[in-house]
């Protein structure tokens, strides 16, 4: 699904400036969060998480919220508007789907896990479609039509 996500970004990127759709964006998914607490009847687990809570902890709670709220919901979309009218959904896909070959190499330097032969072809057969990928012509981002990748 994140996949039409990148589609619908590239097409409303171009008419709508960053700021107010990153900013429509947040505000969508934050009224969405709220709801989805006091449907699901989590305020009460909240309300009760809050009232017991140690300072450090609310501390805590404070700046894992301000990094997730602005760096990860807002700073980094507003990027990632920019970014893509530039490369185009195609490969803005491609860089997102490397993540888990990113966590694979991040596991085996920093925690010691080993890569199977399985693995080496996978990593290998994904590299292979990121250098076709980033070949490819560039999109041109003011295009006019409905189909503006190569």
């Amino acid at each position: 699904f994140y996949a039409t996500y990148d589609l619908r970004l590239f097409k409303w990127g171009k008419i709508i400036k960053p700021l107010e759709l990153i900013t429509t964006k947040v505000a969508t998914q934050s009224a969405l969060s709220v709801v989805a607490l006091v449907v699901s009847n989590g305020w009460a687990d909240a309300a009760s998480f809050f009232s017991s809570a140690s300072s450090d902890d609310l501390r805590l709670v404070t700046y894992v919220t301000l990094w997730s709220g602005f760096v990860v919901n807002a700073v980094a979309p507003y990027l990632q508007v920019g970014g893509q009218q530039a490369v185009g959904p195609a490969r803005a896909q491609i860089v997102y789907a490397s993540q888990p070959l990113w966590a694979a190499l991040m596991s085996l330097v920093f925690l010691g896990e080993t890569v199977g032969v399985q693995g080496v072809a996978g990593g290998v057969t994904f590299l292979g479609a990121m250098f076709l990928a980033a070949t490819a012509d560039v999109p041109d981002p003011d295009c006019e039509v409905d189909i503006c990748e190569v």
